[in-house]
């Protein structure tokens, strides 16, 4: 028998913005992306979504908007007395990897990042909160890496990580957010160019929303 609408919520969390504030290439620009997925707990069917955004061109001091399917964290419907949890990854492209490479291997990357998003959430132990969300941070280098099999002087930045957990009964209907992520780092690095010491540094935030309403 389907489970009763009124024991469900539709819920959705979207990347909106992200903000630069200082690029991590020496360029002053990066050529940024998000990566991971999203899984509900058991009550809803563990189900799983993945989450890889197209490359984003930005600058330092330069705000950019993240719309369409692909930012896209979760859609769907929750058991009211469930979750969602995902983890996230944001990452620069490597600027000597050509754009057109990224997006040739996109469907792959996908592909790959669907299969093991989905097997990780599920083997993970969801009473645990963070365990999905680890599952898939686990999980997304590795689907990544086996389909850009790149050398390791191409490979991606990682500029930070999330997990978080949205407990369906925490939020009311309609939108709550924007929400904010910030990350920075700073760490030396040796300029290939010259071979003097340099520093590799950024700092990013992010903004996301969670909508919910009835079941559909």
């Amino acid at each position: 028998m389907a489970e009763s609408s009124d024991n469900q919520r539709h819920v959705t969390v979207a990347l909106k913005t992200v903000y630069c504030h200082n690029a991590q290439g020496v360029m002053d620009v990066d050529l940024f992306y998000v990566a991971g997925g999203a899984a509900t707990g058991p009550l809803s069917g563990s189900k799983s979504m993945t989450v890889l955004t197209g490359l984003v061109e930005i600058n330092s001091r330069q705000a950019k908007l993240l719309a369409g399917d692909d930012c896209v964290i979760f859609d769907g419907n929750v058991h009211v007395d469930d979750f969602v949890e995902f983890g996230l990854q944001f990452r620069s492209s490597n600027a000597d990897v050509d754009e057109g490479d990224f997006d040739d291997k996109y469907p792959a990357s996908v592909s790959a990042l669907t299969a093991d998003v989905g097997a990780g959430a599920g083997s993970a132990n969801a009473s645990v909160k963070g365990a999905v969300a680890g599952a898939i941070l686990a999980a997304t280098p590795l689907a990544l890496a086996r389909v850009q099999a790149r050398a390791s002087i191409y490979e991606d930045d990682v500029l930070g990580t999330v997990q978080k957990r949205v407990n369906v009964v925490d939020y009311p209907d309609g939108r709550s957010g924007p929400f904010k992520w910030k990350f920075a780092d700073k760490y030396p690095i040796t300029l290939a160019d010259t071979g003097e010491l340099g520093w590799s540094e950024w700092d990013y935030e992010i903004e996301y929303t969670i909508d919910v309403g009835p079941a559909r």
